[in-house]
C-alpha cells in the first residue's frame, strides 16, 4: 500500500474514531475518568472507545508494523508495515468541556523516528475539520489545497501551554505581546499546529520540553508539505522518536524569516535556544528556571 492509500486508511479511521468520541460525549460521558493510559494523563471513556475504533479499523485495513498510542502504549504487531501514531484526542480538557477545540490525529510512518512519517490526518470531528497531507502529495485542508506563505500576516502565534510547562509558556507569551505580537492558546497542539498550513495562524512554539510524539506525529507532516518552516529537537533522538517515551521541542512558522524572529525571542527572553532546550528543561518533570 502506498503513502496515498494509508492515507485513505487513516482519515477514515480518525472519522470513526471521531464519531465515537461524539457519541461518548452526546451520551453524557465526556468527563468520565476510566483509568490512566500510558501516556502518563487520566483517560476519557472518550479518549478509549475513539481508540479502539481506530486502532481496530488500522489493523483491519493496512498492513501494521506497530502502534504507538497515547492510551494503549507502544504494541508491536507484524514483522513489517506501517507504524501508526495514534492520539485520539488530542484536547481532552476542552472535549470533557463541550468546547469543539479536539481533535483526532493519527500518523503512518515507515520507520521510528519523525521524519519517517509519510501520512497523517488531524480531524476535529465538532469543528468539520480535517487536515490531512501524504509526502510528496501536498497538504489539504477539508478537499482545499494548503500552500504556507507570508501573506497578510498579522503575527498570530499560537503557544503550546501544557500546565506540565508551569510558567514558561505565559512568560513567553508576554514576551510576545510586548513586541506587538497577539498570543493565544487552544488547548489542542495537533489542531493549532496545523493552523500554521491552514492560515489560522502565523506561527506555533512549544519549546518546553513536555510535548509528546503523538500530540504532533500527524500535524508535522502537514506543516511540511504546505511548504512551511518547522523546526524540532528531542530527548531521546534528533530527529524525535516514535516514542511514548519522547518529549520534544517543536517551533513552525509560514515563514522562515518569522520563525527565526521567534527563537530569537525565546533565547532572548527565557534563555532557551532550540538544540539545547533539555540542557534547561526535563522531560519528565515540571519545567525549571532557565539559569
Amino acid at each position: 500500500m502506498g503513502y496515498d492509500g494509508v492515507l485513505a486508511v487513516i482519515r477514515e479511521a480518525a472519522r470513526r474514531a471521531g464519531e465515537a468520541a461524539l457519541r461518548v460525549r452526546e451520551q453524557g460521558h465526556a468527563g468520565e475518568v476510566v483509568g490512566r493510559g500510558s501516556g502518563g494523563d487520566l483517560t476519557l471513556r472518550g479518549d478509549l472507545e475513539a481508540e479502539r475504533v481506530a486502532v481496530e479499523y488500522l489493523l483491519s485495513r493496512a498492513d501494521c508494523a506497530a502502534v504507538v498510542s497515547e492510551e494503549m502504549g507502544e504494541k508491536v504487531v507484524g514483522g513489517r508495515g506501517y507504524v501508526f501514531v495514534v492520539d485520539p484526542l488530542d484536547g481532552s480538557r476542552n472535549y470533557k468541556r463541550g468546547s469543539p477545540l479536539f481533535a483526532v490525529s493519527i500518523a503512518a510512518a515507515v520507520g521510528r523516528t519523525l521524519e519517517d512519517v509519510v501520512a497523517g490526518v488531524v480531524y476535529a470531528p465538532a469543528m468539520g475539520l480535517e487536515v490531512y497531507a501524504a509526502r510528496g502529495s501536498g497538504a489539504y485542508v477539508n478537499g482545499r489545497k494548503l500552500v504556507a506563505s507570508g501573506g497578510d500576516s498579522e503575527g498570530l502565534v499560537f503557544v503550546g501551554a501544557s500546565p506540565k510547562a508551569s510558567f514558561l509558556p505565559y512568560a513567553y507569551m508576554l514576551g510576545l505581546s510586548a513586541r506587538g505580537f497577539i498570543a493565544r492558546s487552544l488547548g489542542s497542539a495537533s489542531i493549532e499546529l496545523s493552523s500554521v498550513a491552514t492560515g489560522g495562524a502565523d506561527a506555533y512554539v512549544d519549546a518546553w520540553g513536555t510535548m509528546r510524539i503523538v500530540d504532533i506525529a500527524a500535524a508535522y507532516l502537514v506543516v511540511r508539505e504546505a511548504g512551511a518552516w518547522v523546526v524540532t529537537e528531542g530527548f531521546l533522538g534528533n530527529p524525535p522518536l516514535l516514542s511514548l517515551e519522547e518529549r520534544l521541542a517543536i517551533a513552525a512558522a509560514r515563514t522562515e524569516s518569522l520563525g527565526r524572529e521567534l527563537l530569537e525571542l525565546l533565547a532572548e527572553q527565557l534563555g532557551l535556544e532550540m538544540g539545547s532546550i533539555f540542557k534547561v528543561v526535563g522531560p519528565n518533570a515540571r519545567a525549571q528556571s532557565p539559569p
